[in-house]
């Protein structure tokens, strides 16, 4: 999606102030971040019918005083038959603050896997680790093994802390209320997970290299071939997260 946040958010108030209720999307070329240019063309469908043609005037009239002069194309729903509402029904992305959460927090995981991706081919080849090879392990591989061990920790927390709970919030009610474990179960039933001990295991796994110390080179050398035989299972849980995203929370 090729808007900042600050489009989004100007575009989200903006809908709000004028049209109350209903949904607005994003569709057309701004939705595919592989293309460049091109109108932000929005798809409004709001549950107030009257005066609609003023609603849109005074919604754009707002928006550019927020973003200034750019070329914004409205829809308003009327007929979904038509060529252009199919359009953006199958391929928009609904705009509003929960999207606008989730979206930032993809974002930081789609950078740390990619880390993770580049920092594991870097030494792959040296796994699995024997403690005299850990004895050996030359600055570069220290700092590709360092820069995996921090991207994995931070992929992990981003989806644990944040995501988890966004996703579980969409089917049960006080969120707050639940323990952490009840919410690895919620994920399991949606099938998120394939099995609420992977993500256990994930934790444990982290949590074993953290009490870890460089003066016992068999233990870390262990603990470094565990948490790098898991990648495949970390990055799995985050490409359905994001395969959820994109089927779930963005359609119009």
């Amino acid at each position: 999606m090729r808007l900042t946040s600050k489009e989004v958010d100007a575009i989200i108030t903006s809908f709000k102030q004028v049209f109350k209720r209903g949904k607005i999307s994003l569709f057309g070329s701004r939705v595919d971040d592989t293309l460049k240019g091109g109108d932000i063309d929005l798809y409004i469908k709001c549950e107030a019918q009257e005066n609609l043609v003023e609603k849109k005037i005074d919604f754009l009239v707002s928006l550019k005083r927020k973003i200034g002069e750019q070329k914004i194309d409205v829809v308003i729903s009327r007929d979904k038959n038509r060529a252009i509402e199919k359009q953006a029904l199958q391929k928009g992305i609904i705009l509003n603050d929960k999207t606008l959460k989730i979206q930032k927090y993809i974002n930081e995981c789609q950078k740390h896997k990619l880390r993770i991706e580049q920092s594991y081919a870097n030494v792959n080849e040296i796994f699995p680790l024997s403690a005299p090879r850990y004895k050996l392990l030359s600055d570069e591989e220290v700092a590709a093994i360092d820069q995996y061990l921090f991207r994995f920790t931070k992929l992990q927390d981003t989806i644990g802390q944040r995501l988890f709970k966004m996703i579980v919030s969409d089917y049960v009610d006080n969120i707050e209320q639940l323990t952490f474990v009840d919410i690895l179960n919620q994920l399991e039933k949606i099938g998120l997970l394939e099995n609420a001990l992977i993500w256990k295991t994930l934790r444990d796994i982290r949590n074993n290299i953290a009490h870890q110390y460089d003066d016992d080179p068999q233990e870390m050398a262990e603990a470094l071939n565990n948490i790098f035989a898991y990648k495949e299972e970390l990055l799995t849980i985050f490409d359905k997260i994001d395969e959820f995203y994109k089927n779930k929370w963005l359609k119009a």
